[in-house]
């Protein structure tokens, strides 16, 4: 299977991939980080309803970003 490089928004409900980059300001990656969301991170999708919000497994909690932001991390799809 190959790897792919997409947008966290992408990504199906019970798919894991790796945080690559931040495509945004430093605002956005100061938020994300504050959040502890940092690349080289593994993340699971847990909701992605395709039009709202999506919920992100990452160690042991769950973490919500609007679907902009979501847009603009790309992540890597084993």
């Amino acid at each position: 299977m190959s790897k792919s490089l997409l947008p966290l928004s992408m990504l199906n409900i019970g798919e894991e991939a790796e945080l690559v980059e931040f495509q945004g300001g430093n605002i956005m990656k100061q938020r994300l980080a504050s959040m502890g969301l940092n690349p080289g991170m593994k993340v699971t999708m847990i909701k992605n309803n395709m039009g709202g919000s999506i919920i992100l497994g990452v160690m042991d909690t769950r973490i919500a970003l609007g679907r902009g932001m979501a847009q603009r991390i790309i992540v890597l799809k084993e």
